[in-house]
């Protein structure tokens, strides 16, 4: 609103300046007094400098600028002695509106403190112009007419001030609209890397103690690990870079010249790391999972699970599985497989994933798991909760009477906006991720 309210104030001003300009030139030879005319040309270029040669300037030209223009009027009103005719007011005419122009910029840019000094300046400049007139008369006018002039142009001085303080107001309410709006983004960001770099990097130091434990055993399955370990390494690197893709374009919307509304360059690989992940994409997760890890995954999707899901569902519904592959990783390395299933349920009206892992056995290693914790652990599933929640869902995590675990997640679509249509799924079945 501030940006259109500039937009259109500044032809406004040029318009006002380009017809002081005409009437300055036409009335050039009329007898008016130097001072009325030096005061009133210092007010008409105080307010071309705020408002059309130097808009973007306001910390450094509004200290200036205004204290000269009102220094100037000042003093003509208190030394000026006539004559009182129709000329003379027009030209203190159109000082007092040329005065009113700068009070915008002047309290609407400036830091607070100098905004303050610089309204009361010009509103003190702006009430005491009626003075050149009244107090000389031929008779002097009496005080109540005095006052009462005093008294309304002060009252249209405290009008543009009262305005300009409003202006003021929607600025800093829209800067700190941005500024959350900012660190939401970045909220928003840090999540990605958690949700995204966690998984693969979680795989490394997996695959990593798999292969600290082979090597003293068997040093040929050891080595064998070190490609697995190399991809899931590159994977993390991907995630990261697109999370510092994301960042920088953040800050280049910050840049000037750069609105929010102004198209990006076309590219395929940005667009491609910048768009939501989504369910139709769970082979592909499945297969980095078991190739950058040792457990064996297991993908199953009843005939149209995720075709057609609104982009809201089909974002949290991939987030949900890679958070829950994770702990996976994290908290159960040596379980014999893990088991995705997604299915329609209540009629079609809502999407149930499941993540499943089997119990460790007996004998298995549980050295592994406890290296993988680490301190402070993440907020993954938490967050998850709170996105599902928001959708109208449910998410549930808990121990099976088998001993493994089992993360459930419960989406409806009937309310959800639908985003753009997804890819059709033609896996469906019991299907095994190769290694």
């Amino acid at each position: 609103m501030t940006s259109q309210l500039a937009r259109i104030g500044r032809p406004v001003g040029a318009a006002f300046l380009a017809a002081v300009a005409i009437s300055v030139a036409v009335s050039a030879g009329s007898p008016v007094s130097t001072l009325i005319r030096g005061s009133t040309t210092a007010a008409v270029l105080a307010a071309a400098v705020l408002i059309v040669w130097l808009p973007g300037q306001p910390r450094t030209r509004n200290p200036v600028t205004v204290p000269v223009a009102c220094a100037i009027s000042l003093y003509a009103t208190f030394r000026y002695e006539g004559p009182a005719d129709n000329t003379s007011g027009l030209w203190i005419l159109v000082e007092s509106v040329a005065l009113l122009v700068t009070v915008t910029p002047a309290v609407r840019g400036s830091a607070p403190a100098v905004a303050a000094l610089l309204g009361l300046l010009l509103l003190v400049t702006v009430a005491l112009l009626p003075l050149r007139i009244a107090l000389t008369l031929d008779p002097p006018a009496g005080p109540r007419e005095t006052i009462g002039l005093c008294v309304v142009w002060g009252l249209a001085a405290v009008a543009a001030v009262g305005a300009s303080c409003y202006l003021r107001s929607l600025d800093s309410r829209r800067k700190l609209a941005v500024t959350e709006e900012r660190r939401a983004q970045r909220l928003h960001v840090a999540r990605d890397l958690h949700d995204f770099a966690a998984h693969d990097v979680t795989g490394v130091m997996v695959l990593a103690q798999a292969a600290q434990m082979l090597a003293k055993e068997s040093p040929e399955k050891a080595l064998a690990l070190l490609p697995q370990i190399e991809s899931a390494g590159i994977q993390a690197l991907k995630s990261m870079d697109r999370t510092i893709r994301i960042l920088s374009e953040l800050e280049e919307d910050r840049r000037p010249g750069r609105g929010g509304d102004e198209p990006a360059a076309d590219d395929p690989e940005e667009d491609a790391a910048a768009r939501p992940h989504s369910l139709d994409e769970l082979p592909d997760l499945m297969n980095r999972f078991e190739r950058t890890g040792m457990i064996p995954a297991r993908l199953e999707l009843s005939p149209g699970a995720v075709d057609g899901l609104p982009e809201q569902v089909d974002a949290v519904g991939y987030r949900v599985v890679m958070e829950a592959l994770t702990n996976v990783r994290r908290h159960a390395p040596a379980s014999p497989g893990v088991t995705v299933t997604a299915e329609r349920v209540s009629d079609g009206g809502a999407l149930r994933v499941l993540i499943h892992n089997e119990p460790v056995p007996a004998g298995a290693r549980a050295d592994a798991a406890a290296a993988v914790d680490r301190e402070g652990g993440g907020t993954g599933i938490r967050e998850l909760r709170r996105r599902v929640a928001g959708l109208g869902g449910e998410l549930t995590a808990r121990a099976c009477a088998n001993g493994g675990w089992q993360v459930a997640v419960l989406l409806p679509l009937d309310g959800v906006p639908a985003g753009h249509a997804r890819g059709t799924l033609t896996r469906s079945g019991d299907q095994s991720s190769p290694g």
